[in-house]
C-alpha cells in the first residue's frame, strides 16, 4: 500500500484540480434545437413568443402544453391562429382531423417544422434537405412582399424545401433560389394550413438578424386578422425531453459533484484492494498480416448497413484528427470564427472554410444523412486533400 501513496495523492490532486477548472469555467453557448417559448438560447423561440404582438397586435396569446385534439375538443374557437415550431410535428391521424373541423370554422394553423409525420402522405408533401456551399436564399411569391434580393441565410436555415406537393390543393407563397417551395398553404372552408418547411425561421439566433426577422415577420403577416394565438408547446417539449438516467445529477451542481466523488471514492478503493499477482505468460502466435481481409469485412458491414451519419461522424473525425496533427488546430469547439482559422491555416479558399466548417457543426446535429449529403461531405474534404497538396501548404 505504501508504494500506491504517491500516487494516490497525485491522483487526489489532479482530480481536484479537475473539479476546480469545471466549476470555473465559462458556460458554454447551448445550440439545443429546443424551439421552447421559455428558452433564450439560440435555437428557443423567446424572441418570438414575446414580440409577435408586433406583427398581430390585437391578439391574445396564450400557450397549449396538450395535444392539439385535447386543445381544440369542444371549444368553438373564432379567428384563431394555432402556432406549432418544433422539430418534429408527429401529427396523429385524430389530432389532424380536430385541426381540420377548427380551420373549417374560420381559424388558421401555422406549422413550422422538419418532419410532420403521418400527415405528410394524406397531403402528399414531402420535405427534403439540401446543403450548399454558398447558404440558403429565399422569396416570396407574392409580389406585395417578394424583394428584389432574395434572402440570404447561414448555420443550414433556409436548406429544407418541398420536393413534393399536391398542386390541385396547395399554394405556393415562398420558394428558394432554385425555385423550390418551401412555404406553402392549404385551404379548408373557411380557414387555412400554412407549412414553412423549417423551424429554424423563428428561432432567437435568426430573429436577431434584421433581415432574418424581416422574412419571419412576412411569413406570419398571413395570420393577421385572428385575434387569438395558441401557441403550441406540447411538440417542442415532446421533441427535446432527455432520457438520461444521469440528467438530475448533472443538471444540479451539488449532485453533480457528489457523484464525481463517488467515482474518486471507488478509485481509491479500487487501488487500496489491489493485490500482485503473477500470471503465466502465455506464448504468442507470430503476428500475420490481415489489414486487407480487416478493409474488406469493415467496408461490407458499413456498406450492408448504410448508416450515413456514422460513416460521415467518422470521416470528419478523421480529418479533425489530420487538421489537429498537421496545421496545430484545436477542434474541440467548432463554431463560426474557426471558419476563418482554417482558411488562414491550410491556404483553401473562403468558400470551401465555410462549407466544411458549416458540416462540423451541422452533421453531429443530424438524426439522419441521406447519400447526397454523405457524398457533398466526402467530395469536400476531397477537394481540401487536393488544395493543399497541390499548393505545397506549410505546417504552421
Amino acid at each position: 500500500m505504501k508504494g500506491y501513496r504517491i500516487y494516490l495523492i497525485i491522483g487526489a490532486l489532479l482530480i481536484l484540480l479537475y473539479l476546480i477548472a469545471q466549476y470555473n469555467k465559462p458556460t458554454p453557448t447551448n445550440w439545443a434545437p429546443t424551439y421552447a417559448v421559455k428558452d433564450k438560447i439560440p435555437y428557443g423561440t423567446y424572441i418570438l413568443y414575446h414580440r409577435i404582438k408586433d406583427i398581430l397586435p390585437k391578439a391574445n396569446i396564450q400557450q397549449s402544453k396538450a395535444a392539439i385534439y385535447n386543445t381544440l375538443k369542444a371549444k368553438n374557437f373564432n379567428k384563431t391562429a394555432y402556432i406549432i415550431v418544433a422539430q418534429k410535428a408527429e401529427i396523429s391521424k385524430t389530432d389532424f382531423d380536430q385541426l381540420v373541423k377548427y380551420m373549417q370554422a374560420g381559424n388558421d394553423a401555422f406549422i413550422a417544422s422538419y418532419d410532420l409525420g403521418k400527415i405528410e402522405k394524406n397531403l402528399k408533401l414531402q420535405a427534403v434537405s439540401a446543403m450548399s456551399a454558398e447558404g440558403s436564399t429565399l422569396n416570396f411569391t407574392n409580389p406585395n412582399l417578394k424583394t428584389d434580393a432574395n434572402y440570404g441565410f447561414d448555420r443550414g436555415i433556409g436548406s429544407q424545401y418541398y420536393s413534393k406537393i399536391d398542386t390541385s390543393k396547395a399554394t405556393v407563397l415562398g420558394v428558394n433560389g432554385n425555385g423550390k417551395p418551401n412555404f406553402i398553404r392549404y385551404s379548408y372552408g373557411k380557414g387555412n394550413l400554412y407549412l414553412i418547411a423549417e423551424p429554424g425561421f423563428y428561432t432567437n439566433f435568426n430573429l436577431l438578424d434584421k433581415y432574418g426577422a424581416e422574412y419571419a415577420a412576412k411569413t406570419l403577416s398571413y395570420l393577421q386578422g385572428n385575434t387569438q394565438i395558441i401557441f403550441d408547446e406540447y411538440f417542442a417539449g415532446q421533441e427535446n425531453t432527455t432520457t438520461d438516467v444521469l440528467r438530475v445529477f448533472f443538471k444540479h451542481p451539488e449532485l453533480k459533484f457528489a457523484y464525481y466523488l463517488s467515482i474518486f471514492s471507488l478509485i481509491i478503493f479500487v487501488f487500496y484492494d489491489i493485490k500482485r499477482r503473477q500470471r503465466i505468460i502465455p506464448i504468442a502466435d507470430p503476428l500475420t498480416n490481415s489489414s486487407l481481409a480487416f478493409v474488406n469485412v469493415v467496408g461490407s458491414v458499413y456498406y450492408n448497413e448504410r448508416n450515413n451519419l456514422d460513416l460521415a461522424l467518422k470521416k470528419i473525425n478523421y480529418f479533425m484528427e489530420h487538421l489537429r496533427s498537421r496545421y496545430y488546430l484545436k477542434t474541440n469547439d467548432i463554431d463560426n470564427k474557426f471558419s476563418q482559422l482554417l482558411m488562414e491555416k491550410t491556404g483553401i479558399n473562403e468558400a470551401l472554410s465555410k462549407t466544411l466548417t458549416r458540416y462540423f457543426i451541422e452533421i453531429p446535429k443530424m438524426g439522419d444523412l441521406n447519400d447526397t449529403q454523405l457524398i457533398n461531405l466526402n467530395e469536400s474534404i476531397e477537394q481540401f486533400y487536393k488544395i493543399t497538396q497541390s499548393n505545397g501548404t506549410r505546417t504552421v
